[in-house]
């Protein structure tokens, strides 16, 4: 867990987001810390995806602060921003060609590049083995789409990881697999992960917080393994 003073990867005061002169939520508060699994919930339409978004400086709120590591996100250059907190959409998006050159893709943006070894290290990371680099990454089943893209996150080595919806089009056997995967993540890098959820259930028994989108509302949770999540 971070440490007294240290600034949180990832903090929203007071943030308020509004369409059309409409509400969509408002006076919300989040702090994700290193080492922990913060839960986002809430109805359909409620935000949680705006809310990454707005983390990631893709959409700027009506209102409010939006820090990563204690500074403004948007006096971050774009690139470094979605470097140091990753972004993984609902549907991980493979590019054509095969799981070497996805993993090499987001490395070309960043004018970074990676040895073999790396490559399969981060695969390794999210249990796949070195077999899966020469496969042809539209050919993946979900669940292993969401682990390369995982893997093609962490080669950026990021302080966060946002997943929208990770397991939401898997089914259960996939979706223990994809956890399991974010567990070793966390518990490697030590960085933090919020995950938008709509699976209770999966909030209960996945993460250390929750914080919940509801009816303009933010509610949190201390623990959501002791308390479940925030009605």
């Amino acid at each position: 867990m971070t440490t007294m003073g240290t600034p949180p990867v990832l903090e929203m005061r007071d943030v308020s987001m509004c369409f059309d002169e409409r509400p969509l939520f408002e006076g919300f508060n989040l702090r994700l810390d290193r080492d922990e699994i913060l839960g986002l919930t809430g109805p359909s339409g409620s935000g949680k995806s705006t809310v990454l978004r707005i983390a990631v400086d893709l959409v700027s709120p009506t209102t409010g602060t939006v820090l990563c590591h204690g500074v403004p996100v948007t006096e971050y250059d774009p690139r470094e921003l979605r470097r140091r907190m990753i972004l993984v959409p609902q549907r991980a998006s493979m590019f054509s060609g095969t799981v070497r050159d996805n993993l090499l893709w987001g490395l070309r943006v960043h004018g970074l590049s990676a040895t073999e070894d790396e490559l399969v290290g981060a695969l390794d990371n999210v249990f796949l083995g070195r077999e899966f680099l020469d496969k042809v990454a539209g050919n993946l089943s979900g669940g292993e789409m969401q682990r390369v893209a995982i893997a093609r996150g962490l080669l950026l080595k990021p302080d966060a990881l946002l997943l929208d919806e990770p397991t939401s089009a898997l089914d259960h056997e996939a979706t223990l697999v994809v956890e399991d995967t974010i567990r070793a993540v966390l518990e490697e890098r030590h960085i933090g992960v919020l995950i938008v959820t709509h699976n209770r259930e999966q909030a209960r028994r996945f993460t250390s917080r929750v914080v919940e989108l509801n009816n303009n509302n933010r509610k949190d949770s201390e623990d959501s393994s002791s308390m479940g999540v925030s009605q």
